[in-house]
């Protein structure tokens, strides 16, 4: 398996001036037997919200998701209480910190549906549609959520 840096697929984003980003973190984790993301969400979860964080900042986003399965219901309710902490100790929200930045980050709990282990069917289901795949090109770098850019 060839390892790709976050850097290199950052480079691909579009950078079009004024209009609004957003990162969205697949923790569908639907491949069977996986759990390896579960385990970081339910016992280590302020280290996502704060990577998160990092990347949201280091794209311009100033609105990100954490989408879940619906069968890790317990799980994301382990994440919104880490971030109503991140909130509460000032990292999210309205001028983090002093810094000017916004950031808004939501957990966002699916339908259980295979598919949406796909990022682009992901991201149709993220949207409150039928969680199918879309044709590529235009990638999700290009056109994401709400057909903005999007990593």
């Amino acid at each position: 398996m060839v390892r790709v840096s976050p850097w290199l697929k950052w480079s691909f984003l579009a950078k079009p001036p004024g209009v609004p980003r957003h990162l969205v973190c697949n923790a569908d984790e639907s491949e069977p037997g996986t759990f390896k993301d579960r385990y970081l969400m339910e016992f280590i979860p302020h280290l996502l919200v704060e990577g998160m964080i990092t990347s949201s900042f280091a794209l311009g986003a100033n609105l990100s998701y954490i989408y879940i399965r619906g069968e890790y219901f317990y799980v994301a309710r382990i994440l919104e209480q880490a971030i109503a902490e991140a909130y509460a100790a000032g990292w999210l929200g309205k001028n983090i910190l002093g810094s000017g930045y916004d950031l808004d980050l939501h957990v966002h709990i699916g339908a259980g549906a295979y598919i949406c282990g796909e990022e682009t069917a992901l991201l149709e289901s993220l949207e409150g549609k039928r969680g199918n795949p879309r044709i590529k090109p235009p990638f999700p770098a290009v056109k994401g959520l709400w057909d903005r850019p999007r990593w």
